[in-house]
């Protein structure tokens, strides 16, 4: 998924075809780009996600990444990192975590 994301450089915005829509964050989305968060697993409850059982991260109920002024903001500044293949995602984890963070400055949870 990541691959076509950063191939094509563009939104992909809302795959009503995909067969996890009708489950995936309650039909809450207004974009799909991110169906894989980059920030997984971000632990961080103020964008709706939770520990289950205290060991494994949820993000069932975030709809942060995929409202579609931050997934293109976030999309920018992974390109701005030069970033053009999954590998680069978990290379580069600290500054996508600096640029999660810039971006939720800019777009609040």
């Amino acid at each position: 998924h990541f691959d076509k994301i950063l191939e094509k450089g563009e939104l992909l915005g809302i795959d009503k075809s995909c067969k996890y829509y009708s489950s995936c964050h309650h039909n809450n989305l207004e974009d799909c780009t991110f169906c894989y968060c980059p920030f997984y697993p971000c632990r961080d409850e103020s964008t709706r996600g939770k520990w289950i059982r205290g060991a494994i991260w949820s993000c069932e109920d975030c709809n942060w990444i995929h409202r579609t002024e931050v997934a293109s903001k976030v999309l920018e500044e992974m390109k701005n990192l030069g970033m053009n293949k999954p590998e680069d995602i978990e290379k580069e984890w600290i500054s996508l975590n600096k640029v999660r963070e810039r971006v939720k400055t800019l777009y609040p949870p």
